[in-house]
């Protein structure tokens, strides 16, 4: 296959890992947002007292507290006391996203603190002790019970918050144009989808995923004027007929989830329900460098799903199998590579 095309580094996407990357800078940093501090900051510097007395917290505590965010660049010393540097100002409108992935950070690096032999030596005993792996409990996702709506909600906030603000670099990539009717396959809570439509009032979608996952995409897009054009299909689409009628198909961080065989017969399964002529795209997380990057408290939750992140040849070659045309890759770098994949399925009108 080709070599990817390298594309440069997301311009607007938010680089909030920097300002994650010490695990206890990063645990002053969670403090601080749920303690106001950081709201109070990002309204105006102030001194270490007076942010002691908002919080109701020894002054001395905070000055350590703010001698951590100093070091670890979210905060500045100035005569006046201390305030928000430029560079944690301009990711702040992130709060969302910083706010997760501090949350999933922290349990995944628990779990390679605690079971790190296994995730070398037995990743099944790794995956059946550790928090992270507990949490995708798709087994969960069938029955509507408030038990397991609780219990997925967790996981599908977290990943509808990481779609939230990467799915516009692989939306930028995608003719939209060409396209009347998406089937988003896995489209957990349906952001992916309605950020597609929001990007082309022209377009309808189609979220397939499971119950559970879908009664919360509901929630999540109700009052969006969006997602008056995204339905949602209940079914496992493993095993379930797929509705048909799209011409644009697309997996967003999905197949990874899946063991090889599986994947290829969900790509078999999306190569059959896509409309001749219209567009397969894949947009899934590439394996992580081996060198040149630190494993550092940022990059837990990548790492311990690291063995799943597949090479970009194997979905390239299964679409080539199934008959498809024009199968491009391209490669765009956030907090960690991605692959891009684009193939059209031959037929339909020139």
């Amino acid at each position: 296959m080709n070599a990817p095309n390298r594309l440069s580094a997301e311009i607007g996407f938010p680089r909030v890992e920097r300002f994650l990357a010490h695990e206890i800078e990063a645990r002053a940093l969670a403090f601080a947002l749920e303690r106001g501090l950081i709201g109070r900051l990002a309204r105006r510097s102030a001194a270490v007292p007076v942010l002691a007395a908002a919080a109701r917290l020894p002054p001395e505590r905070v000055g350590m507290l703010v001698g951590l965010l100093v070091e670890s660049g979210v905060l500045a010393e100035e005569e006046e006391g201390v305030a928000l540097t430029p560079e944690f100002r301009a990711v702040l409108p992130a709060r969302d996203l910083i706010e997760a992935k501090l949350a999933f950070a922290a349990a995944a690096a628990e779990d390679l603190r605690t079971l790190f032999p296994a995730f070398v030596a037995d990743m099944p005993a790794f995956m059946e002790g550790s928090r992270t792996f507990e949490l995708f409990r798709y087994d969960r996702c069938f029955a509507l019970t408030p038990e397991n709506i609780a219990a997925t909600r967790r996981w599908v906030s977290y990943t509808t918050c990481l779609t939230r603000y990467e799915a516009g670099p692989c939306l930028d990539r995608i003719d939209l144009t060409r396209h009347r009717r998406l089937l988003d396959l896995g489209g957990n809570s349906g952001e992916f989808a309605a950020r597609a439509c929001a990007r082309a009032p022209h377009l309808a979608a189609t979220v397939v995923d499971l119950p559970v996952v879908c009664a919360l995409g509901r929630e999540n897009l109700s009052g969006r004027e969006e997602g008056a054009r995204v339905a949602f299909h209940p079914a496992d689409m493993r095993r379930d007929p797929l509705p048909g009628g799209h011409d644009l198909v697309t997996f967003k961080s999905v197949l990874h989830d899946w063991p090889e065989e599986e994947a290829r017969a969900l790509l078999a399964r999306a190569g059959q329900a896509l409309e001749p002529g219209g567009c397969l795209v894949i947009f899934e997380r590439a394996p992580l460098p081996r060198r040149g990057r630190r494993a550092d408290f940022a990059a837990a939750p990548n790492l311990v799903f690291e063995p799943f992140f597949r090479s970009a040849d194997l979905y390239c070659d299964v679409l080539r199998g199934l008959g498809f045309a024009d199968v491009a890759v391209g490669a765009v770098e956030l907090e960690t590579p991605f692959h891009l994949i684009e193939a059209r399925k031959p037929g339909g009108h020139p």
